[in-house]
């Protein structure tokens, strides 16, 4: 019997529908690798969409490097052991927390870390230390500690490096040529001709949230800041706690048959085109392999080298996962009396050059008793107090402390801490470019092999931080379900 033109066109929309249907279940088992913010909104949005997803997790917990710490702590205070302020900009990220109504409140605006540009004519915007003196907001460094002059002398050195890297921003336009140039060089090298004094690149280096100034490309620098510029302008924060979200989005994965396996460390990752199979250890050592048809990877670079891939994985990606370098960040939370901070007018952060880097006040409000107060070092500078075991680290802050601020001796009452260099699961806080690498690297961040799908900050092409964990996995949602 003869088909009619309506008939034909009803068949062939039937055998589409069909053979996508059929794909789906083709593509229906995922495997998830980390249950950090990408893996989480990967699984719980696959979820959504029908497939089967079970995430590996190498920790006891969800969340990654988004974790808020309440223990030892009193009067009910917290601090975050990693990402902490949620921009406007965060849209995908605000959005999860709307979905799932978690509470956030804006934070009030202040100086916060010297990462703005202080007005040339009314001191420096951040408290500092430098060669043991303080100097509280609004100081004038004259003569300055360190004899820079000019404009180099009127205001902070964070502040000093955001104002070139804006100009920077502003000369380069988004021009990608421009930015593969600059690539070839470091930022110091890119500094030096743009008159930045030695002294002042020495100074720059403290907290400069890559490991060293001289090594870093100062094309990728430029890749980050326009990034970073998609962050907005005003920032948010989680009431609780920024755990509150990926909980959230656990729990809801949860109800949407998402399957957790905790204490799994991935061990092998042997893939074909169409499948992979995937063993992991327990915390008893036992090794058992699962199997899918896809994997989404958000282990960091700095650990998936670790990993054995079966077959090997292409050169220029092996060369990307085993040479992304991840910028080394250790932290120690000190809990105690605000009175002194709070009576000095510090503010909510002291820059400094003292062995401690850059010390927050993260906890309490003035008027509140107690405070936590948290040294955060980075790159070389972390390099001796993340050889410390744990206790030895928080002594060691302490001590630091109180040398920085005599008038803090004797206030501090309980101490914990976090080094990102040392944890396992990560071995460093964020990744970045040496110099060029941005031109060879970048392209193959986010590239799937096979089965494989890459997720994490690290492949974020638009957004930075916790928002471009969320924009990564967005994309590898959209790899996997496209037909």
């Amino acid at each position: 019997m003869e088909l009619n033109r309506r008939q034909f066109i009803g068949a062939s929309v039937g055998l589409s529908l069909l053979s996508k249907q059929s794909f789906a279940q083709k593509k229906k088992r995922i495997i998830v690798a980390g249950a950090g913010l990408s893996g989480l909104s990967a699984a719980y949005e696959l979820s959504q969409r029908g497939y089967k997803v079970t995430v590996l997790e190498g920790r006891e917990r969800v969340g990654g490097r988004i974790f808020t710490l309440k223990e030892p702590f009193l009067d009910g205070q917290y601090v975050e052991l990693g990402g902490e302020l949620i921009g406007d900009g965060y849209k995908r990220m605000l959005g999860y927390v709307q979905k799932f109504n978690v509470p956030f409140e804006e934070v009030p605006s202040e100086f916060e870390t010297g990462g703005s540009v202080n007005n040339l004519q009314g001191g420096i915007g951040t408290t500092a230390i430098m060669k043991g003196k303080l100097y509280p907001i609004g100081s004038t460094l004259e003569p300055h500690p360190y004899n820079l002059q000019g404009d180099e002398a009127k205001m902070l050195p964070p502040s000093l490096l955001f104002r070139h890297l804006r100009l920077m921003v502003r000369e380069i336009g988004g021009n990608s040529e421009k930015i593969a140039e600059l690539d070839k060089i470091s930022l110091a090298e890119a500094l030096r001709t743009r008159g930045v004094s030695e002294t002042a690149l020495q100074l720059m280096n403290i907290s400069l949230n890559y490991n060293s100034i001289e090594t870093v490309s100062a094309g990728g620098v430029m890749f980050e800041m326009q990034r970073r510029m998609s962050a907005g302008t005003k920032a948010n924060r989680v009431i609780g706690g920024n755990f509150e979200v990926p909980k959230a989005i656990a729990e809801n994965s949860r109800k949407s048959g998402v399957k957790f396996i905790f204490n799994a460390k991935i061990k092998q990752i042997t893939h074909s085109p169409n499948s992979v199979k995937i063993s992991y250890q327990d915390k008893k050592g036992k090794v058992t392999t699962i199997e899918a048809d896809k994997l989404v990877c958000t282990i960091p670079f700095s650990v998936l080298r670790e990993v054995k891939f079966s077959p090997s994985l292409p050169t220029a990606k092996m060369k990307v996962i085993n040479e992304l370098p991840y910028t080394q960040v250790t932290k120690v939370f000190m809990q105690g009396s605000r009175f002194e901070w709070d009576s000095r007018n510090i503010g909510s952060s002291i820059w400094t050059d003292t062995p401690l880097e850059r010390i927050f006040a993260n906890a309490g409000q003035r008027g509140d008793v107690r405070g936590i107060f948290t040294a955060w070092t980075e790159g070389l500078g972390s390099a001796l107090p993340q050889k410390l075991n744990d206790s030895s680290r928080q002594t060691w802050a302490k001590t630091e402390l109180e040398k920085a601020l005599p008038f803090m001796k004797g206030v501090i009452e309980r101490t914990a801490t976090k080094s990102w260099s040392n944890d396992e699961f990560i071995r460093g806080a964020y990744s970045y470019f040496t110099k060029g690498q941005f031109t060879d690297f970048k392209p193959l961040l986010k590239s799937s092999i096979g089965a494989i799908h890459f997720a994490g900050e690290h492949t974020a092409e638009n957004a930075p931080g916790m928002e471009g964990a969320f924009e990564s996995a967005e994309r590898v949602v959209e790899e996997i379900t496209k037909i």
